[in-house]
């Protein structure tokens, strides 16, 4: 994945919308029942996949390792599954979604930490 960095920001921009869109109807309306899923959409949406992104950018070795497929996947199915099981919990109390997409996005970026500790120091 050779523009993982420009792939990750582009989802982490995406997801900046899709938050402030929702931010802005919660304040339309004055019901912030929704706040938490803003928050999880912001925070682990915009900023954890920014910085994953910057991190891509600025160690572009990172890019070649044929793990930085599977890292920038298992982290974008953890953060949209975050966004999806904090709404889940928010309406019901469940938490059948938001724990399994916790761990692949722990997953993720642990695979990141990997990736930055094994390639960042390369030419």
């Amino acid at each position: 994945m050779t523009r993982i960095d420009r792939a990750y920001v582009a989802v982490a921009l995406a997801l900046l919308v899709i938050g402030e869109l929702l931010g802005f109807y919660m304040g339309m309306t004055s019901n912030m029942k929704l706040r938490t899923v803003h928050i999880a959409i912001v925070l682990n949406g915009f900023v954890t996949l920014s910085l994953f992104g910057f991190a891509y950018r600025l160690w572009p070795a990172m890019k070649t390792a044929k793990l930085a497929a599977a890292q920038f996947w298992l982290s974008v199915v953890g953060v949209l599954g975050i966004a999806a099981g904090t709404y889940q919990y928010v309406t019901t109390g469940g938490i059948a979604i938001v724990a399994p997409a916790s761990a692949l996005l722990i997953a993720g970026s642990i695979l990141l930490l990997w990736l930055f500790w094994t390639r960042s120091d390369a030419a």
